[in-house]
């Protein structure tokens, strides 16, 4: 079952292996927070088409918002094991800028980013912590 939530602070406090806790609400699996500004960001629980890694098709979620984000931050995991081409060409085709990262940096970034009032979307993959994390 799909899990939706609306807020206006979607700060990531946790996530692991598992998921993500985003304003105290916990996700598990991959997630998306979509920028629905003028209601909240709407987080949800993605079903990606593999479990470890982020296709081109799991973008089409921001194809179509009502406002475009400046930035996507893209969680794709525990490292970052290639360029990520396929993901790149669907951003410019999407017309988005995207940033990837491994997840627990995402997560960071997210934050900082939505702390400075930046318009942001993301979508991520969960992913065990490292030490210093």
């Amino acid at each position: 079952m799909t899990q939706h939530h609306k807020t206006d602070t979607p700060i990531i406090t946790d996530y692991d292996k598992d998921g993500f806790v985003i304003d105290h609400v916990r996700f598990d699996g991959a997630m998306a927070i979509l920028g629905a500004y003028e209601v909240g960001y709407a987080i949800t629980q993605v079903d990606m088409m593999t479990n470890d890694t982020i296709s081109p098709t799991d973008l089409d979620l921001f194809s179509n918002l009502s406002e475009n984000p400046h930035l996507l931050v893209i969680g794709i995991g525990g490292t970052m094991s290639h360029p990520f081409m396929d993901i790149r060409k669907k951003l410019q085709q999407i017309g988005l800028k995207g940033e990837i990262l491994p997840t627990g940096a995402a997560c960071r970034t997210w934050n900082l980013l939505l702390s400075e009032g930046r318009k942001v979307a993301m979508i991520a993959i969960p992913a065990a912590k490292k030490t210093g994390d």
